[in-house]
Protein backbone atom coordinates (compact mmCIF):
# COMPACT_ATOMS: atom_id res chain seq x y z
CA UNK A 1 0.00 0.00 0.00
CA UNK A 2 1.38 3.27 -0.68
CA UNK A 3 1.71 5.89 2.04
CA UNK A 4 1.05 9.81 1.50
CA UNK A 5 1.00 11.87 4.13
CA UNK A 6 -0.86 14.87 3.95
CA UNK A 7 0.30 18.49 5.44
CA UNK A 8 -2.25 20.28 7.12
CA UNK A 9 -1.84 23.98 8.17
CA UNK A 10 -3.15 25.13 11.39
CA UNK A 11 -3.35 28.95 12.20
CA UNK A 12 -4.08 27.97 15.92
CA UNK A 13 -0.10 27.47 16.50
CA UNK A 14 0.35 30.68 14.32
CA UNK A 15 -1.44 32.60 16.93
CA UNK A 16 0.92 30.66 19.74
CA UNK A 17 3.84 31.23 18.43
CA UNK A 18 3.12 34.48 18.32
CA UNK A 19 2.46 35.26 21.39
CA UNK A 20 4.59 32.93 22.94
CA UNK A 21 6.97 35.42 21.38
CA UNK A 22 5.70 38.35 23.15
CA UNK A 23 4.53 39.96 20.23
CA UNK A 24 1.34 41.25 20.96
CA UNK A 25 -0.38 42.12 17.71
CA UNK A 26 -0.91 41.06 14.32
CA UNK A 27 0.45 44.18 13.62
CA UNK A 28 3.53 43.81 15.33
CA UNK A 29 4.04 40.46 13.76
CA UNK A 30 3.32 42.26 10.41
CA UNK A 31 5.68 45.01 10.68
CA UNK A 32 8.27 42.51 11.51
CA UNK A 33 7.73 39.75 8.74
CA UNK A 34 6.93 42.60 5.71
CA UNK A 35 3.18 40.36 5.52
CA UNK A 36 0.73 42.81 5.27
CA UNK A 37 -1.67 42.31 9.14
CA UNK A 38 -5.03 41.03 7.14
CA UNK A 39 -2.97 38.38 5.52
CA UNK A 40 -1.40 37.51 9.59
CA UNK A 41 -5.16 37.65 10.51
CA UNK A 42 -6.46 35.80 7.74
CA UNK A 43 -3.65 32.44 8.32
CA UNK A 44 -4.65 32.64 12.36
CA UNK A 45 -8.53 32.12 11.69
CA UNK A 46 -7.69 29.19 8.79
CA UNK A 47 -9.31 31.57 6.38
CA UNK A 48 -6.23 31.61 4.38
CA UNK A 49 -3.39 28.75 3.32
CA UNK A 50 0.40 28.90 5.02
CA UNK A 51 2.78 29.25 2.03
CA UNK A 52 6.02 27.88 2.70
CA UNK A 53 7.79 31.59 2.24
CA UNK A 54 5.46 33.19 4.64
CA UNK A 55 6.07 30.62 7.28
CA UNK A 56 9.81 30.51 7.04
CA UNK A 57 9.28 34.50 7.69
CA UNK A 58 7.19 34.17 10.25
CA UNK A 59 9.38 31.59 11.76
CA UNK A 60 12.16 33.78 11.71
CA UNK A 61 10.22 36.37 13.46
CA UNK A 62 9.07 34.10 16.66
CA UNK A 63 11.89 31.54 16.54
CA UNK A 64 11.66 27.98 15.72
CA UNK A 65 10.89 25.79 12.70
CA UNK A 66 8.51 27.43 9.86
CA UNK A 67 7.40 23.28 10.06
CA UNK A 68 6.10 24.60 13.44
CA UNK A 69 3.10 26.03 11.96
CA UNK A 70 1.72 22.84 10.18
CA UNK A 71 0.22 19.13 11.55
CA UNK A 72 1.38 15.87 9.60
CA UNK A 73 -0.73 13.18 9.21
CA UNK A 74 -1.68 10.13 7.42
Amino acid sequence: MNERRQVIYAGHKLRKARLEALIGTQKELAEKTGIPANIISDLERGKRQMSPNWAKRIAEAVGGSWTDFFDLTQ
